[in-house]
C-alpha cells in the first residue's frame, strides 16, 4: 500500500477471467467510482474514485481485509497518476459498465448528507443474503448457488429450503462487502436462459446455524457435520454435470443460458430423486418417460 494518496488506485494480481463489473465492485461500498481501466493482459486494472478521502478509506480498509476476487488475494495500492485519462474508443465496454453500475448505485443512493466515511463500510448490511429463484423451470442446487457466489468471495454457509412454492436460500459471506459485490452484480441476473431468475436481498440475520451437510444445507467451514435424517449427500456425478456446465460468462453480471448438456444434468438430478419435478419418485428411479414426441423426427434420430 506504498505511495502517496490518490483517488486512482492500482490493482494488481487479477484472475484472468474477472469483470469490469466486479472490480468496479471492488469500491462501490466506500463512494462513487468515475473511472475504470483494465489492463487483462498483465491482470491489472487502475480504478478511480470520486474522491481522494473515499479511496484513502478504501486502502485502508483492504489493507486489514485482504480483498478476493473469484477465490484469488488481489492487492491494491495508490497509483503514482491523480486522474485517470481514457481513450473511450478504445474502452468502450469498461466505460458502458461503468455508466450501467452508476445509475444502479444513484438509485440505492445514501441518504444526502451522509459522509463517504459514515457510507462506506459500516452500514448494516448483513454478510448473509437471501436467495429467491423466480421462474425456476430447471433444477437449481447447493453446488449451483455455491460456484456462482463463490465468484465474489468466500461462501461460509448455504441453507436451501421451499417458501411459498419459490426455491429460497440463504447465502452467507465472511465479508459483508463480498454480500454487496455479489448482490449488486447478481441481483435480477438469470441463471439458465431466460428462466432461474436470481432475486437478492440482505438478510436480517448476520449468522446461519447450520447442523447438517447435504443437499439442502451445508457449511463450508464444518466439513465434519453429520448429512442428518438420512439425507445423502448430492451425488458427486451429478454435482459434477452441474458444475462443468455452469459458469458465467464476460458480459458482466450475466450467467451462462442454459444448454442442452444442462438440461441432461437436470434430468439425471430429477432421476436420482434430488430435485423435484412433476413425475418423477425420488426412489432413486432411473428411466424417465418422454411422450409428444415427433414419430418421424425420432424415428431419424434413433437411425444416426
Amino acid at each position: 500500500m506504498d505511495g502517496a494518496p490518490s483517488r486512482v488506485l492500482h490493482i494488481r494480481k487479477l484472475p484472468g477471467e474477472v469483470t469490469e463489473t466486479e472490480v468496479i465492485a471492488l469500491g462501490l461500498p466506500f463512494g462513487k467510482v468515475t473511472n475504470i481501466l483494465m489492463l487483462k493482459g498483465k491482470n491489472q486494472a487502475f480504478l478511480e474514485l470520486a474522491t481522494e478521502e473515499a479511496a484513502i478509506t478504501m486502502v485502508n480498509y483492504y489493507s486489514a481485509v485482504t480483498p478476493h476476487l473469484r477465490n484469488q488475494p488481489i492487492y491494491i495500492q495508490y497509483s503514482n497518476h491523480k486522474e485517470l485519462k481514457t481513450d473511450n474508443t478504445l474502452n468502450q465496454r469498461a466505460q458502458a459498465v461503468l455508466q450501467a453500475v452508476t445509475a444502479v448505485q444513484a438509485t440505492n443512493a445514501p441518504i444526502s448528507g451522509t459522509t463517504v466515511s459514515e457510507s462506506a463500510v459500516t452500514p448494516a448490511q448483513s454478510p448473509v443474503l437471501r436467495i429467491i429463484i423466480d421462474n425456476m423451470y430447471y433444477p437449481v442446487t447447493l453446488d449451483v448457488l455455491h460456484q456462482i457466489f463463490s465468484k465474489f468471495g468466500a461462501v461460509l454457509k448455504i441453507i436451501t429450503f421451499t417458501k411459498n412454492n419459490q426455491f429460497q436460500a440463504l447465502l452467507q459471506y465472511g465479508d459483508p462487502v463480498n454480500a454487496q459485490q455479489a448482490k449488486l452484480a447478481l441481483d435480477g441476473q438469470n441463471i439458465y436462459n431466460a428462466c432461474c431468475t436470481l432475486r437478492i436481498d440482505f438478510s436480517k440475520l448476520v449468522n446461519l446455524n447450520v447442523k447438517y451437510n447435504n443437499d439442502k444445507s451445508r457449511d463450508y467451514t464444518r466439513p465434519d457435520l453429520p448429512s442428518g435424517d438420512g439425507q445423502p449427500a448430492l451425488d458427486p456425478a451429478i454435482a459434477a454435470a452441474f458444475a462443468k456446465e455452469t459458469s458465467l460468462l464476460a458480459v458482466p453480471g450475466a450467467l451462462s443460458p442454459l444448454a442442452i448438456p444442462n438440461a441432461a444434468a437436470a434430468a439425471a438430478a430429477a432421476a436420482a430423486g434430488r430435485v423435484g419435478m412433476p413425475g418423477v419418485s425420488a426412489g432413486g428411479n432411473t428411466v424417465l418417460l418422454v411422450s409428444n414426441l415427433n414419430e418421424e423426427v425420432f424415428m431419424v434420430m434413433c437411425s444416426v
